[in-house]
């Protein structure tokens, strides 16, 4: 999967459903039941260090914590839906991203289970996790196919729009706060009573971690860069509209949103220019650091500019599902589709070059250049990527909707 910065490819990315903990000498306190199933304290104490370093202030406060309970009781509402409708992780899937780890670290599979051993992580619970995983994106992928349909006549419609045209290369870097609208005037009312508190960048950082309902609200809304004509049709014209940098109340079918606009920017790059790109992705996990990714990667850099095969060892070592079985081919790249620091590197690096290792909020990169050339701009073309901007303006609502049936469905336990 491409590492789109937008909200919508985000929401597939690899977000650790449950962090892995050493097996329990002692019962520890019970946080949450979903269904059936507990989330405990100490599930949420490894998550909080697993997000540290993007939790503004880094510190776990009870709005921290309650944030960090409401994302794992989601995550486990979607396994078990996952799970309910039949859909599996292939074993060869879950095989893979464990060797992938173990791989990575210069270690066999018995050199991983040592490795686990040693920090109290039992290994059955380590592959469930990798399975819980997988299954959680699998399941959202298709949640999007079956219930986002683009019909001819949307596709004519938004083509002949200026929004095609005009808000394809602007992008935006925003904050959002959501109040979900169970009882309609009490949102209303209670994000009105937030949007007086807001003043400043930190009054809304704050605010998103207090009250918000969105899925970054831990990181205090951000949303990081998106093309304009990615978002909501709502919150384009409302940005069109206001002065900023906050915007709203907006009110949807999902609730009340904030927004509060950080930067605004049109590259001065041509849409037609495209970069056929490979790269390769570690990230930090439980047994390894950012630090330690850091030197991974490096090695691995060594290890490429010395005569390796890129798409080997992107296949060997990359820890980015989408493209670690193309050996790391991101195929052709429009400008505006990854985040900023790749999109830079991309930018800077030669034809038949190695970028040097670089960080994004992924984890660390290294990425291969294989060519340029000016885009198809064919009528096929226009309408597949107008298709793709549809859907990711959709994609948020549809999922947001899926998660309140999953909620108002399931027997969840939030203890005191």
């Amino acid at each position: 999967m491409k590492l789109f910065s937008f909200f919508s490819l985000i929401l597939f990315a690899l977000i650790p459903l449950q962090t892995l903990h050493a097996e329990p000498i002692k019962i520890d306190g019970i946080s949450a039941i979903v269904d059936s199933k507990p989330i405990l304290e100490s599930d949420i104490q490894n998550r909080f260090q697993i997000v540290k370093e993007r939790v503004p202030g880094g510190v776990m406060t009870d709005n921290i914590h309650r944030q960090i309970q409401n994302q794992m009781i989601d995550e486990a509402l979607q396994m078990n839906y996952a799970r309910k409708v039949g859909m599996r992780a292939p074993s060869s899937d879950v095989d893979n991203a464990i060797l992938g780890v173990a791989k990575n670290m210069n270690l066999d599979l018995q050199g991983l289970k040592n490795v686990l051993s040693s920090k109290g992580i039992n290994y059955a619970r380590y592959r469930e996790q990798i399975e819980q995983e997988i299954l959680i994106n699998n399941i959202k992928r298709e949640i999007v196919k079956k219930r986002i349909v683009i019909s001819e006549q949307e596709i004519d419609d938004y083509l002949s729009s200026a929004t095609s045209i005009t808000k394809e290369k602007d992008q935006v870097h925003l904050r959002h706060l959501l109040i979900r609208a169970s009882n309609l005037e009490q949102a209303k009312s209670k994000m009105s009573a937030i949007a007086q508190n807001i003043h400043t960048e930190d009054d809304f950082v704050q605010q998103a971690i207090e009250n918000s309902d969105g899925q970054f609200a831990i990181e205090g809304g951000d949303l990081g860069w998106r093309p304009l004509n990615q978002l909501p049709p709502l919150f384009v014209r409302a940005i069109d509209a206001e002065k900023g940098p906050l915007i709203g109340p907006l009110q949807s079918n999902a609730g009340f949103h904030l927004l509060w606009i950080i930067e605004k920017r049109s590259p001065d790059v041509t849409l037609q220019q495209q970069t056929k790109t490979r790269h390769i992705l570690v990230r930090a996990n439980e047994i390894r650091d950012m630090a330690q990714t850091e030197v991974l990667a490096n090695d691995l850099y060594r290890k490429l500019t010395s005569g390796a095969d890129f798409a080997q060892v992107a296949k060997e070592q990359s820890e980015d599902q989408g493209s670690t079985l193309q050996g790391g081919d991101l195929g052709w790249v429009t400008p505006g589709t990854m985040v900023p620091e790749f999109e830079d590197m991309m930018n800077k690096t030669n034809i038949g070059d190695i970028s040097k290792p670089f960080r994004t909020q992924f984890g660390w990169h290294i990425l291969q250049v294989e060519g340029r050339r000016e885009a198809d701009i064919s009528d096929k073309v226009k309408r597949s990527n107008a298709e793709r901007a549809l859907t990711a303006q959709k994609q948020d609502i549809i999922l947001g909707n899926w998660l309140d049936e999953l909620r108002a469905d399931a027997f969840i336990d939030i203890k005191k």
